[in-house]
């Protein structure tokens, strides 16, 4: 299943917006000088989405032992 590539449209220091109109809070505030540029922050939303969208074909495996 194929999605189309999601943009960040904006990012402050409470919150972030995405081109589909999604606006996620930060889970920590952040300092006017640590708030990346909008291609920064695409590279971590990217990295993120990726890694945490099981939607290839990669196989996910629970294991108690490990918890």
């Amino acid at each position: 299943m194929s999605r189309d590539k999601v943009e960040v449209v904006r990012v402050t220091a409470t919150e972030f917006e995405l081109s589909d109109g999604r606006v996620y809070q930060h889970p920590v505030k952040l300092e006017p000088d640590e708030i990346p540029t909008l291609e920064e922050f695409q590279e971590y939303y990217d990295y993120w989405q990726n890694l945490l969208s099981p939607d290839d074909d990669r196989k996910t495996t629970y294991n108690r032992t490990s918890l």
